[in-house]
């Protein structure tokens, strides 16, 4: 059964200074331990002074995976898997972002590489999920100065990664650095009060979570009191916990060009109802671009597919019929929202 960490008052060599005083990219550890057959990503806790620059003038980078073993770890572009024990070398290479395909590299641009090791021992084994607050309502002066107890204060680094956040957006969340490579970032919402109504955990396993199916986190958070209701039609699951009014679930996160998953807790007063649907679905392939409160789809194979955007707590919000070329659309709300095209996955758009 999965653990939660206790609070700790190190990172491990993570500190500000590392964080932002070199000119390179950096990740969490030079060598990462998987679980053979899971998919993971490779978090970013600094770009290059290149990488900041091209990024100040376009939405998103694209990431490719290099192995110098591919009998030992297969790629598939922006993911890497295991595919038995063992150990290779591997490069995570950045890319600007191809015109024509959503997170799709240039390939005559390259702009950074970081090197690293994957091992991937004989068992399989489980990984402690992050603390993070339940306490809704709690003041944000209050939340924040216990978190930085436990995490680096990661929101002014997050925000410089991602320049095109607005700063109307960027008051919504508080973002932080774990030094975990299964669970590198925690992220807390906030309501028009400042009050914390949010906590999420940016995963990079999808594996823990599952699909359709009962899983590592969803076994761990039913030891905490949460109720699996079943999952949504993406396969993630939805649970709940009535003694203090908390919904589990999980979404799609697109981020430094690539799909990690965020497990999102949540205030929810009522307990909510769903189904199990064992559809798989993929992801869109149409581009989404979103600047303040206006969302582009660049519309690739997907004409005349519906689109629908919700909010985080599920509400509906806009509703259309996907166009040939760029279609544009204004957003009622300065949150991220949940972007679904037709059958495919829905995609969190900060």
């Amino acid at each position: 059964m999965v653990k939660l960490k206790k609070a700790i008052l190190f990172f491990l060599g993570l500190t500000a200074s590392a964080v932002s005083a070199q000119d390179k990219c950096e990740i969490y550890t030079d060598t990462v331990v998987v679980n053979a057959g899971d998919q993971y990503h490779m978090f970013f806790k600094a770009y290059s002074s290149k990488v900041k620059t091209y990024l100040e003038s376009n939405a998103r980078i694209a990431i490719d995976f290099e192995t110098e073993n591919p009998d030992a770890v297969t790629v598939g572009g922006a993911w890497f898997r295991a595919k038995k024990s063992g150990q290779t070398k591997m490069k995570a290479v950045i890319y600007q972002e191809s015109k024509a395909w959503k997170d799709y590299p240039d390939w005559n641009n390259k702009l950074d590489s970081v090197s690293f090791v994957v091992k991937a021992p004989e068992d399989k084994f489980q990984a402690a999920l992050p603390d993070v607050p339940m306490t809704w309502g709690a003041a944000k002066a209050t939340v924040v100065s216990d978190m930085q107890q436990k995490y680096l204060d990661f929101s002014d680094t997050y925000y410089t990664m991602h320049p095109t956040i607005s700063a109307e957006d960027r008051k919504y969340f508080d973002w932080f650095a774990t030094n975990d490579f299964e669970y590198p970032l925690v992220a807390l919402g906030w309501n028009e009060d400042g009050q914390l109504f949010s906590s999420n955990i940016v995963v990079n396993d999808a594996g823990r979570l599952g699909h359709n199916a009962e899983s590592e986190i969803t076994g761990y958070l039913a030891s905490q009191g949460f109720e699996l209701l079943g999952w949504d039609d993406m396969g993630l699951l939805i649970m709940y916990r009535d003694s203090d009014k908390t919904q589990a679930s999980a979404l799609v996160l697109t981020m430094q060009g690539q799909y990690f998953r965020d497990l999102n807790f949540q205030y929810t007063p009522d307990k909510p109802s769903t189904g199990i649907s064992l559809v798989t679905l993929s992801m869109p392939k149409s581009g989404i671009t979103r600047h303040g409160n206006l969302l582009t789809v660049d519309v690739n194979d997907e004409k005349g597919e519906p689109i629908v955007l919700y909010s985080l707590d599920g509400q509906k919000l806009m509703q259309s019929v996907l166009k040939d070329g760029a279609n544009t659309f204004e957003v009622p709300t300065t949150k991220p929202v949940i972007v679904r095209i037709g059958r495919s996955r829905g995609v969190k758009v900060m």
